[in-house]
C-alpha cells in the first residue's frame, strides 16, 4: 500500500514542523489547505497563515476555502484522489463526504493524551492544571470532535520552567516525527486502532478574555499556572497604575502572604518584585508592558520607580 497523494491541512505555526518534515519525504503533500488570510495588527493588514507561508516556500500548491465542505472544494479534492488527509490545527469541521474521500481517511495531530483535553486549548489546560506530563495523539477523524480511534501517542515531560510557548514548540516538533511514524505504519499495514475510553474524557474551551485576567486573591500556585499557561502569548494580564501589563514569569515563594493580595511587599535587587496573594508570596520575574517587549521585573521597577505598598490590580 502506497500513500502517494497526501493532502495537508493546517493553519498556525503548530503544523509547520509537520509540513516541513513531510516535504522532505516521499509523503510530500500534493496540496495544502489552510484558512483564508486575515487582517492583523494595528493597520489590519491582510496576513497569510503560517502554514500558507511555509507551503509556498516549499512549492506546495495552496488553497484557502472559507468552508472546506463547499461543493467546488469537494470536487477539487475528488479530482486529486487523495490517499490520506493529514491535519494539524486546521480550525474547521469536515463533513462526512470529506472524511470518507481519502482512501485511508483523515488523521489529526492533537497535542494532548486523548481522551484527556479534547477541544481547542489542550496545551494551555495542561499547564493550568499543573500537569507533569502531556503528549501528542494522532487519531482518525470522525464526526464527533477529537473522538476518533487513536493511532499513535507520544509522551512529553512538562518541565517546571515550561510555559505555553515552550510546550507548544516541543509538541509541534515531536508531532512532526509522530505523523511521519504513523504514515509509515499505515503504508506498511502495521497500524492499530484503539478506541478512546469515553469515561475518561475531559474538555477544553477556547481561551477567552476572562481567562487572561490575573486575580491576586487566588492561591499563588493557581496564579503561577495561569501565567505559565498563557505565556508568552496571549499573556496573563494585570493592572498597574491604571495600565494593562502582561505577567510572563513568576515563582512561588515558601513564605506566607500577610498583606492584601496584589500589594507589593518588597523589591529584590536583580530578581524582581514580591507580591502578596491569597496564600503564599509570588516573585514576579518577567513582564511585558503594553506595546513594549518582555523585560525583567527588576529593571521595570527601576524605570517606573516602584515602591513597596503599591498595588497590582486584576487585569483589564
Amino acid at each position: 500500500m502506497f500513500l502517494e497523494n497526501v493532502i495537508f491541512m493546517g493553519t498556525p505555526q503548530f503544523g509547520v514542523p509537520t509540513l516541513e518534515l513531510l516535504s522532505k519525504t516521499k509523503f510530500k503533500p500534493v496540496l495544502c489547505i489552510t484558512q483564508p488570510d486575515k487582517p492583523k495588527g494595528r493597520n489590519q493588514k491582510l496576513t497569510p497563515t503560517e502554514i500558507k507561508v511555509k507551503a509556498l516556500e516549499l512549492n506546495i500548491p495552496v488553497i484557502q476555502p472559507e468552508d472546506i465542505n463547499l461543493p467546488e472544494i469537494v470536487k477539487k479534492l475528488e479530482e486529486i484522489e487523495p490517499d490520506i488527509v493529514v491535519t494539524a490545527a486546521y480550525g474547521g469541521y469536515f463533513k462526512k463526504n470529506i472524511r470518507l474521500l481519502p482512501r485511508f481517511g483523515c488523521i489529526n495531530l492533537h497535542p494532548s493524551l486523548l481522551p484527556k483535553y479534547r477541544g481547542p486549548a489542550p496545551i494551555n489546560y495542561a499547564l493550568f492544571n499543573g500537569d507533569e506530563v502531556t503528549g501528542n495523539t494522532i487519531f482518525k477523524i470522525v464526526a464527533k470532535m477529537d473522538a476518533g480511534p487513536i493511532l499513535y501517542q507520544s509522551i512529553t515531560k512538562i518541565e517546571k520552567k515550561d510555559n505555553y510557548t515552550d510546550l507548544y514548540k516541543k509538541l509541534s516538533l515531536q508531532g512532526a516525527e509522530d505523523v511521519l511514524k504513523v504514515l509509515e505504519k499505515i503504508e506498511s499495514d502495521n497500524i492499530e486502532k484503539i478506541r478512546q475510553d469515553e469515561t475518561k474524557v475531559t474538555f477544553t474551551s477556547k481561551i477567552l478574555k476572562e481567562d487572561m485576567i490575573i486575580r491576586w486573591n487566588d492561591p499563588a500556585e493557581k496564579i503561577k499556572n495561569q501565567i505559565r499557561g498563557l505565556a508568552e502569548k496571549p499573556g496573563a494580564v494585570a493592572g498597574f497604575r491604571g495600565n494593562r501589563i502582561k505577567i510572563i514569569e513568576v515563582e512561588v515563594l515558601d513564605q506566607k502572604s500577610h498583606l492584601i493580595p496584589g500589594v507589593i511587599k518588597e523589591i529584590i535587587k536583580n530578581s524582581g518584585i514580591i507580591i502578596a496573594t491569597a496564600d503564599y508570596d509570588l516573585l514576579l520575574k518577567k513582564l511585558q508592558p503594553a506595546g513594549k517587549k518582555i523585560m525583567g521585573v527588576y529593571a521595570f521597577s527601576l524605570g517606573a520607580r516602584i515602591k513597596p505598598g503599591e498595588i497590582f490590580t486584576n487585569g483589564f
